[in-house]
């Protein structure tokens, strides 16, 4: 196991964004049981948890809209951290662990 030098933010969709998501989207069976969070991973040396959420929401709420529908026009407009928190609920931490031995792979978006 190893410690790894990030931080996370995770994010789960409220009821609001299930039912924006259901208005554009048929793949209605993803949101028929408890939606899967989503984890971001961040800097691991952090104090205060609204300055983290104001610097990365917008590419936050660009990933999960996105993965829903691609159509820019479709997507509610979230321009500051109070309707953020209409769509989703988010919760900080620092510790990430790896329970792997393989080494970690990322690519691109």
């Amino acid at each position: 196991m190893k410690l790894v030098n990030r931080g996370f933010i995770k994010i789960t969709p409220t009821e609001t964004f299930i039912a924006w998501a259901k208005t554009v989207s048929e793949e209605t069976p993803f949101f028929d049981n408890t939606p899967e969070p989503t984890i971001y991973l961040i800097e691991d040396d952090f104090w205060e948890d609204e300055k983290i959420l104001e610097k990365y929401f917008k590419k936050i709420v660009k990933q999960e809209f996105g993965a829903i529908e691609e159509d820019k026009e479709n997507q509610p407009q979230i321009t500051d951290l109070e309707l953020f928190n209409i769509y989703f609920q988010s919760e900080l931490g620092t510790f990430v662990y790896d329970l792997l031995s393989d080494s970690l792979q990322s690519e691109k978006l």
